[in-house]
């Protein structure tokens, strides 16, 4: 146990008023020369008096991690004041002030020493003036923490851009920059986004800080940027801690939100911009109805004429004086609409011309149109969910392709199947437009937009060897996004027969794309969820028919023995009649059988192309019903 003394005050005749005692002795200590819980055995201890003290709740003693960290990177800048201790303890010293700064040296010194590794020893006062003088100990103590001001969190920003600004214009090597990030207990990309945060509006900071919000510069710089939707810091601080719960290092739930919330900002403005556009055309507008069923008001794609011809906006505007607009919130876009379809002479598509209802449908016309309007308002609003879940999906791969590591396991297995695997739509995907456009966007190179083949080369001689699989994945990527996650890859498989408004089965790839991307840390959408879990219950039932189809065989199987074994064949009297015998013998039971085999016996075939396998399997997402429609058409 030793304490190294460095610099010594002493008194001069020439400075006898001086007090010279009062700046004690400075020294460095070795940080496992300290015992947190107060031994014997060390030499640095915590005074008794100290101000600041262990609770089992709000324990101020503990360093936090920057604080760590910090200490690691830079060690202790700042002298903390010991005292000499008397009694028992004597021979030690106590910490008067600095008492969370000196545990986290001991942190990373015992880490430091149980690696092999150097660390740095605390520089220290001894203060022998307060030797057995408790009640200034504590006083000094007390004055430390209670008015110490801590600076704003604006201070904080102004001081971290500084730094930023200072790293960049330095061309600081990155060993340095992570250095200093952690030096102030931050990482390098928080560095990078302290000038967004140094722009944020400084009564912002400070609520967020008042309501003990904690978000870091990257975090604080991505929420500034859609602090007015609504919903927004809830929605934040919901997919922080998902990241958090589920170790997601990436920000995988925090950048899906971060996009959703863009989207939502984009609807916002768009139809700000809507609005003021009909403003100056003074169009009639009305507020939007979730049910138009029961008002006055009536879109002008449920309408028809007196004679039953479909309207259009221009149409209507120029003959119809209950012409009027409204704005549909979720997919910002304008709706036209008659504000009195009855009034004005109009009837509903569907229902009958000249009847009681004034061209009102009755209650079941009424409920099919809702539920056709239900319909398509949910495949535009999922249409639109899907294509903003494709930008922060991309980005997010785009992310993955610049890793300058090895690619995990279950990357080259991906790699690997998709390539071997070959089928129709990857051979004719290869080298296509599509595929250049992906490449480019996930490689970051845009030669690969216009001369994909030719760029390829010289992408492969300037691509280090572990890097190749990356490459790869980027290529692969390309294929699963734009094969299996078009616009409208969430209703599943266009019917083979029936066209694209028929749908079948979510495509496999499209569900194992998604869960694959989530395992790598990416935050899946509402809609993308929803996708993977209907993939999902339809395997689970298609499973389930196969399983029954299987059982009802066994069945039929075992009635058929049990049939056989009840009527066994007579045995063969003479071998030249044989034959003959055998087979008229056979005939003549079989004619009976009828009243006595089970009535399934022969359903065996009927279940095989009645929905069965041999007729699903040819088109993906045909059903047995839809199969059988055809039948009937043909």
């Amino acid at each position: 146990m030793t304490a190294t003394q460095t610099e010594q005050t002493e008194p001069t005749p020439e400075n006898d008023a001086a007090e010279p005692a009062v700046f004690g002795r400075l020294v460095a200590i070795d940080p496992l020369d300290f015992d947190p819980d107060g031994g014997t055995e060390k030499l640095v201890i915590v005074d008794p008096y100290n101000h600041r003290k262990k609770r089992e709740e709000g324990d101020t003693t503990e360093p936090d991690a920057a604080l760590i960290a910090s200490v690691e990177e830079v060690g202790v800048q700042q002298a903390i004041i010991l005292r000499p201790q008397e009694g028992e303890r004597d021979g030690q010293l106590g910490i008067v002030i600095g008492q969370r700064r000196t545990l986290a040296a001991y942190r990373v010194a015992s880490a430091a020493a149980q690696e092999g590794r150097e660390y740095r020893k605390i520089p220290a006062i001894i203060r022998d003036d307060l030797r057995g003088v408790d009640d200034e100990a504590l006083t000094v103590s007390m004055v430390e923490n209670l008015h110490r001001r801590q600076a704003s969190a604006q201070d904080d920003v102004d001081a971290a851009e500084q730094l930023a600004l200072l790293v960049k214009a330095k061309k600081v090597p990155k060993a340095r920059k992570r250095s200093l990030a952690a030096a102030i207990g931050r990482t390098e990309e928080e560095l990078d986004a302290a000038h967004k945060v140094a722009q944020m509006d400084p009564e912002t900071l400070e609520d967020l800080r008042e309501e003990e919000i904690e978000f870091d510069w990257v975090e604080l710089g991505d929420y500034d940027e859609v602090k007015d939707v609504s919903n927004a810091q809830v929605t934040l601080m919901r997919a922080k801690a998902k990241d958090e719960q589920e170790g997601n290092d990436k920000r995988g739930a925090w950048k899906t939100a971060m996009q959703e919330l863009r989207a939502k900002k984009a609807r916002a403005e768009q139809i700000e911009t809507l609005k003021a556009e009909l403003a100056e055309k003074k169009v009639n507008t009305v507020h939007w109805v979730w049910n138009w069923s029961y008002g006055t008001a009536r879109p002008l794609e449920e309408l028809v004429s007196k004679i039953g011809m479909p309207m259009s906006e221009q149409g209507h505007s120029e003959t119809c004086e209950g012409h009027a607009a409204t704005i549909d919130p979720d997919a910002a876009e304008v709706v036209w609409l008659c504000v009195d379809w009855k009034k004005y002479g109009h009837r509903v598509a569907g229902a009958a011309q000249g009847d009681a209802s004034d061209g009102e449908p009755g209650e079941e016309e009424d409920a099919k149109a809702e539920a056709v309007r239900e319909e398509r308002r949910r495949v535009k609003v999922n249409n639109l969910a899907w294509r903003t879940a494709r930008a922060g999906r991309e980005a997010y791969i785009a992310d993955m392709c610049k890793d300058k590591g090895e690619a995990p396991a279950d990357i080259r297995d991906l790699i690997m199947r998709t390539l071997l695997v070959s089928d129709g739509h990857y051979v004719h995907y290869i080298g296509s437009q599509e595929h250049g456009a992906m490449l480019a966007k996930f490689l970051g190179d845009e030669r690969l937009t216009r001369h994909p083949k030719d760029v390829i080369s010289s992408l492969i001689k300037k691509t280090a060897s572990k890097r190749y699989w990356w490459t790869l994945f980027a290529h692969v990527a390309g294929y699963f996004e734009a094969e299996h996650m078009r616009d409208d890859a969430w209703r599943g498989e266009p019917h083979y027969h029936h066209g694209p408004s028929v749908r079948g089965r979510i495509r496999p790839a499209t569900a194992e794309w998604i869960s694959f991307l989530e395992r790598h840390g990416y935050g899946v959408t509402e809609v993308e969820a929803e996708t993977v879990a209907t993939a999902k219950q339809e395997v689970e039932a298609e499973a389930e028919r196969k399983a029954e189809q299987e059982r009802q065989r066994e069945e039929r199987e075992a009635a058929r023995a049990a049939w056989k074994a009840a009527n066994p064949e007579p045995e063969e009297e003479d071998a030249d009649e044989g034959d003959d015998d055998e087979e008229n013998y056979r005939y003549d039971d079989m004619e009976e059988a009828p009243a006595e085999e089970p009535e399934d016996a022969d359903a065996e075939t009927e279940g095989e192309t009645d929905g069965g396998p041999d007729e699903t399997e040819g088109h993906e997402g045909e059903s047995a019903e839809d199969g059988q429609k055809d039948d009937e058409q043909q």
